[in-house]
This record gives structure tokens, C-alpha cells and sequence, in this order.
């Protein structure tokens, strides 16, 4: 079976796997083949951006607007399609009319989408060809004959019952190919022997992997002749599209989510209290944390040493560093004014989320609290202004608060000494600071004694693995990945991020076997 072409901007009509909808406002779909497929997931708002940005050279940014998709952990992981609702289904018509309309705006679009013209009325190789071209691209795979013979007949009938130009009738074909759920889902067509899809689909989960976006041409003409098959082969791919301007995405979606780094843009900050924060030294904080981030991906540093590497130069956070003194070596993702600002509230600096940032984010250890607990400090009491250390002592002498508190204020309170945007102090509402504590049956002056000992955490190595596993399959785990999980940390070491994927893309489970998938 293949799927269907048509589409109607009210009450969806697709044709996938062995399930049909006329008239109806949902998309029905079924899983295909037998091993870890993603037969129809929708394209993230991210990648469908990006995508169309790839493919057709506009600067829009359609899925913005697009109804918001409850996701777990990263955006990818919603699952598989189970329906497309006719909010969404509109949304989708509406931005392949408005980019189409876009791109053909542009002389110089135009002609990089539209490469020949026909010779005559009845020529049909140059329509053809651009059918085959635009709609390998779009589809992330070559299409099949039926295929190009429908989405050809599309042209010749805006041609004639449209009475449209050349031009305009490829920009018509686009659009439908645009409206098409092989466009703005993710399919993977069964394939042929062990795989448990076609050979572009590898490509394809490839370049959403590391690229955010569709697969360029050399990709795909890569998988699709087979070479990908080879270990060394995907191994090297992934390593050119890393270094690619493109593998840049890959810090942002993937360590970007999880790390947290995608909300600096959005987080709140009370500028009256610190007015040093201003839009480019926002940026600036998210470019530095970018970078430190990169040097994981694409650098020699292992990322045992997440929590002790040099940050970074960065000339616009100066405002926030202006304050330290010169015995302070900032290093580690912890003293980032990223993360400082990232895990405080808007006014305050917050020890507990700081602590569960790192408990919970990076070691993979649930900190739920008990039911009932109120985990909010206790207001000021509007006498003598008492420092957070002081508030959190409310919570330690709590036994049903205790318990964790005893394991996070240690870590959150070693890093008092950065205000809420992560600039250096010696006081909190007068007083001095004291980021003194045990951390573990281990005494700390302060969080440059602290790092050492979250560096030497055997929970940083085995985290990692589970996050980007999640992250590459585009789903929440369970305790069947367990025996996968446990293979990737203890051949993995926690050395670079590069080799964590390397480990990730040449896996079963990655590639679609389905015997041999966890």
C-alpha cells in the first residue's frame, strides 16, 4: 500500500499504511513492519521550521502557530500519531499555501525550485523531473512511480483546468506536496530484509537526529545506495554532519531541552532588581552556554568533565562577571550564568531548584517531593530580611522535608554566592553568604570543592545515555531499554558526547532490525 495524495484543508483525506479517511476530521494511521518503527510521527514545530527553511530558502516560521502538542521530556516524544485533528489539519493547509507563496515570491527562489521549462505543451520531462526533485526532498525519499505519475497529472491540471503558467503550476504541485502527510510526518515505509524500513528512512532519522530537518541530497543518495548500511560508513556520516553549520541544532534541541538552555529566551527576569540583565547580554549567556555545550559534540572533552571545563570567552556577558574576583576561576556547566539564572526565580536565587537541576537533569535521580509537602519558602516575615539559607531552615527542620533537603542544600547553597543572573556576591539581604556544607559525608567551603566530587559521580555517565537514547527514538523509555541503556555507559565512560552518538546511531534499535531491538 502506498499513501494516498489528496488532502482538503476541512476533513482531512490521506491514505497511510492500511487505513483510509474520507471526509473525516482525523487521520487514521497503523504501525508498519515489525521492529521499532515511527510510522507517523508529526515533525516537531522546530523541525518543520527548519525544514521548510532547507527546502524552499524562506525565513517563515509557520509551525510558531501551529496547536501546541503535549510532549514528554523533548518535544519529539508524543508518540505515534494516533490522529490530526481539523485545527491542526488547517494549520498545516494554511502554511504550505503561505511558504509556497513565500519562496515564489523571491525571483531568485524561484528559479533555485523551478530549474527548467518545458519545451512545449506536451513535454513532459522537465514537469516530471521537478516532481522527482522537489518531491524527494520534501518526502525525505525518492518517490515511486504511482507517486510521480500523480502528482505529475496534479501539474498538467493546473496547467489546463487551472490555466495556470509553468511556474505557477509547480508552485501548485509544491504546495499539495507541502499538504501531504509524507511532508509533515514522519514515515518509514517497511523495507527489506532485517531493516524494518526503507534505506532513506535511516537518512532521514539521521538528519532529525542531529540536523533538525530534512536530509540534503548527498545524504540521501548516501542511503539510498545502500552505504549507509555499513557501521564505519554511518559512523564517519554522523561525524560530517556535526561539523556541519547545521550540527549546531543538534545543542539546542537535544542538550538545549534537556539541560534547559531553549527557555533563556522566554525565562523572567526582574530587571528593576537586576537591571545589568538587558536582551544582548541574554543572548550572550545563551551563545557562551552553546558553546561550552559544542565543545562536547564536536571537541576531544569528555563529558566527565561537564562540571569542571573553562567556560567559554564571551564578551557580552561581561556585566554579569564584572563582579568577580580574581581568585574565582569560573568552570563546569554549574557556574554558567546560564544555568545560575536558568534555576533561580525572577527576583531570587532558588538552592533547591539549582540542586534539583543537577540531581534530577543530569544524574537521572527522581526528586519528587512527598504528597503534601509544600515546597515554596516561607515569606519573609517583614521584620530583619533573613538570607535563603536561613528561609530553607524551615524545610531541614521539617522530617518530611528533611530528607531531601539534607541531600539538596548542600549543592544549591554552594552556589549562593551567584545572585539570580549569576553575578558574583558576598552578601544575601545583608548578610554574609555562607556556602559552606557536607555534600555526601564530605565537608565543602564552597562549590570550587564541591565540582570535583559531582564530577566523580558514576550518575553523570549513566544519564546521559538514557537522555539521548530518548531523545534519538523520539520516545519515553521503559524497562525494557534498561539492558540498551546499561551497554551504552559502560562502553561509553562518559567520554564525548560524539562517541555517545556514535554508539547511538549503530544500534538495532537505531537502525530498524527488528530482532535484535531491545
Amino acid at each position: 500500500m502506498r499513501l494516498g495524495l489528496a488532502f482538503k484543508r476541512v476533513g482531512v483525506c490521506v491514505f497511510l499504511g492500511l487505513s483510509a479517511c474520507e471526509g473525516s476530521s482525523f487521520l487514521s494511521v497503523s504501525n508498519q513492519g515489525e521492529g521499532e518503527t515511527m510510522s507517523a510521527h508529526l515533525l516537531t514545530a522546530s523541525e518543520y521550521n527548519a525544514t521548510i527553511q532547507d527546502l524552499l530558502g524562506v525565513t517563515s516560521r509557520p509551525a510558531d502557530y501551529f496547536p501546541a502538542v503535549s510532549a514528554s521530556e523533548f518535544d519529539a516524544n508524543v508518540g505515534v500519531l494516533a490522529s490530526l485533528s481539523e485545527v491542526q489539519s488547517e494549520a498545516v493547509f494554511n502554511a504550505a499555501r503561505d511558504v509556497v507563496a513565500k519562496a515564489f515570491e523571491s525571483p531568485e527562489l524561484t528559479a533555485r525550485l523551478v530549474t527548467c521549462t518545458p519545451a512545449s505543451d506536451t513535454d513532459d520531462e522537465c514537469p516530471k523531473s521537478l516532481v522527482k526533485k522537489l518531491g524527494r526532498r520534501a518526502f525525505r525519499r525518492s518517490l515511486d512511480a504511482e507517486e510521480v505519475d500523480a502528482y505529475l497529472a496534479t501539474y498538467h491540471k493546473a496547467r489546463q483546468s487551472l490555466e495556470m503558467g509553468h511556474v505557477d503550476a509547480v508552485a501548485h504541485v509544491l504546495r499539495v506536496m507541502l499538504s501531504s502527510p509524507s511532508f509533515f510526518l514522519r514515515i518509514e515505509r517497511p523495507g527489506q530484509g532485517k531493516s524494518a524500513f526503507e534505506s532513506a528512512a535511516l537518512a532521514s532519522r539521521l538528519s532529525f537526529l542531529l540536523w533538525g530537518s530534512m536530509p540534503d541530497d548527498e545524504l540521501l543518495d548516501i542511503a539510498e545506495s545502500g552505504k549507509l548500511d555499513d557501521d564505519a560508513a554511518l559512523i564517519a556520516m554522523t561525524d560530517k554532519m556535526l561539523a556541519d553549520p547545521r550540527g549546531q541544532r543538534f545543542v539546542s534541541h537535544f542538550l538545549g531541552q534537556w539541560l534547559g538552555t531553549v527557555r533563556l529566551s522566554s525565562h523572567n527576569v526582574d530587571t528593576s532588581r537586576f537591571p545589568q540583565w538587558t536582551p544582548a547580554v541574554a543572548k550572550g549567556v545563551e551563545a557562551q552556554a552553546n558553546d561550552f555545550l559544542y565543545g562536547f559534540v564536536t571537541g576531544t572533552t569528555p563529558w566527565k568533565e561537564l562540571f569542571l571545563a573553562p567556560h567559554p570567552a564571551n564578551t557580552a556577558i561581561q556585566p554579569l562577571l564584572a563582579a568577580d574576583p580574581t581568585t574565582l576561576k569560573r568552570r563546569g556547566f554549574l557556574t554558567l550564568p546560564a544555568f545560575l539564572t536558568l534555576s533561580s526565580h525572577s527576583d531570587r536565587t532558588s538552592p533547591t531548584s539549582r540542586a534539583k537541576g543537577v540531581i534530577t537533569s543530569l544524574f537521572c535521580t527522581d526528586m519528587t517531593p512527598p504528597p503534601g509537602v509544600i515546597t515554596e519558602l516561607p515569606p519573609q516575615d517583614g521584620q530583619t530580611p533573613k538570607t535563603v539559607r536561613e528561609r530553607l531552615e524551615v524545610h531541614r527542620r521539617n522530617p518530611s522535608c528533611a530528607g531531601c533537603h539534607n541531600m539538596l542544600d548542600p549543592l544549591g547553597l554552594s552556589l549562593e554566592n551567584f545572585d539570580a543572573v549569576g553575578r558574583y556576591r558576598t552578601q544575601d539581604e545583608g548578610q554574609p553568604i555562607d556556602a559552606s556544607g557536607v555534600y555526601e559525608g564530605t565537608p565543602i567551603a564552597n562549590v570550587s570543592e564541591l565540582l570535583p566530587l559531582l564530577a566523580e559521580d558514576s550518575r553523570l555517565g549513566a544519564c546521559a545515555p538514557r537522555k539521548l537514547y530518548s531523545f534519538a527514538m523520539r520516545r519515553s523509555l521503559g524497562p525494557d531499554d534498561e539492558p540498551q541503556i546499561a551497554k551504552f555507559a559502560s562502553t561509553w565512560k562518559a567520554g564525548t558526547l560524539r562517541e555517545l552518538l556514535h554508539q547511538v546511531v549503530v544500534s538495532p534499535a537505531f537502525r530498524g532490525h527488528a530482532e535484535e531491538a531491545p
